[in-house]
């Protein structure tokens, strides 16, 4: 009898930390489709993956929106598992090291999950080109921070520097020659500032 009590009462735990777990992540893609919606212009949902879907996670990518054979773009992104979990604590991440130029790959991190919640609204937006959807991206991703409990000059910073820093390293695919200070794609030409 003791042993079937210890063996429900495991199994009650377990069940109880799996529904915590299920409502933080539901608020977390709530709080997260809110800034998506924004930045695309229309209602779009944010899709983190449950405990187990991030254990057999295969895609490699930090984010993805999926496009129909016409062009379309889904209803929401799907953000990998690190993507998250960077964005479920962007607010206590200390990114005056930026300042300093000490920053690490957990700060990098950090910024870079911003940048790719940026990146997939604008897919959600419906440009499916990477070099576009990039340079719009770069341009926003003080909005996620700021958005997500970042202090707004601490959130430029962040964005510079995954410009100077993030950019530069990525894919031909994902530049764009029309992405520059008072070009095609700036989305804030009056100013002179770029990203």
């Amino acid at each position: 009898m003791r042993l079937l009590a210890a063996v429900l009462l495991v199994v009650g735990a377990l069940a109880a930390v799996g529904f915590a777990r299920h409502e933080d992540r539901i608020r977390q893609q709530d709080r997260l489709a809110v800034v998506a919606t924004q930045l695309a212009g229309r209602d779009v949902g944010v899709h983190c993956p449950s405990f187990l879907g991030g254990l057999v996670d295969t895609h490699g990518e930090a984010g993805r929106v999926q496009f129909d054979a016409s062009g379309r773009p889904a209803d929401h992104t799907e953000l990998a598992p690190e993507t998250c979990k960077a964005l479920r604590h962007l607010d206590r991440v200390d990114f005056t090291c930026i300042g300093r130029g000490n920053c690490g790959f957990s700060q990098f991190q950090a910024a870079w999950a911003a940048h790719t919640l940026a990146h997939e609204s604008f897919h959600l937006r419906g440009f499916s080109d990477e070099g576009v959807t990039e340079c719009y991206a770069l341009q926003n991703t003080a909005f996620v921070a700021e958005q997500l409990g970042v202090a707004p000059e601490q959130a430029k910073q962040v964005q510079r520097w995954v410009y100077e820093k993030g950019y530069p390293n990525e894919p031909e695919e994902y530049h764009s020659s029309k992405c520059y200070d008072g070009g095609p794609l700036d989305l804030r030409p009056q100013s002179s500032v770029f990203p």
